[in-house]
């Protein structure tokens, strides 16, 4: 016999997990967390924000600059990678907010995020690898044989 009951693994939970008398009171390393995570989320937010706005003013402002100093080509090449740079930190910064609120969602809710139709995280082609082969379709069982007469 086991030393604990089983039912505490298969069983369902008895007590309602609504039922305000079994919630747990918010702690101050629980609202610290959760304070200090937004913040960091809306100031890296904000900072790609910044960092969208600049590197779209500066490609708007230098697309002049190429098409007059085309020959010169060094100039032209770090201008871009400074731009790529800083297009690939603010899309970093968002992405890293987001995820932070995220998980700040799923901290204190304790739910996954509403999904999205037509959205497949972690397969297909964005994750590196080559996209599923869609199943083929179940064989047929094999007919039963026919009853034989007078047996």
């Amino acid at each position: 016999m086991a030393p604990f009951p089983l039912s505490l693994i298969f069983g369902k939970n008895k007590r309602p997990r609504d039922d305000i008398r079994y919630r747990q009171k918010p702690t101050l390393k629980g609202v610290m967390t959760a304070f200090l995570a937004t913040q960091a989320a809306i100031f890296l937010l904000l900072l790609a924000g910044l960092s969208l706005t600049g590197t779209v003013v500066a490609l708007f402002a230098s697309m002049p600059v190429f098409l007059v100093l085309s020959p010169v080509l060094v100039p032209a090449g770090i201008t871009t990678t400074i731009l790529a740079s800083c297009l690939m930190a603010g899309g970093t910064s968002g992405v890293t907010g987001l995820t932070i609120l995220m998980w700040l969602y799923k901290q204190f809710t304790g739910k996954d995020l509403p999904k999205i139709p037509g959205l497949n995280p972690g397969g297909g082609a964005a994750a590196g690898g080559a996209a599923p082969a869609p199943a083929a379709p179940a064989a047929k069982p094999a007919a039963k044989p026919a009853a034989k007469p007078g047996g």
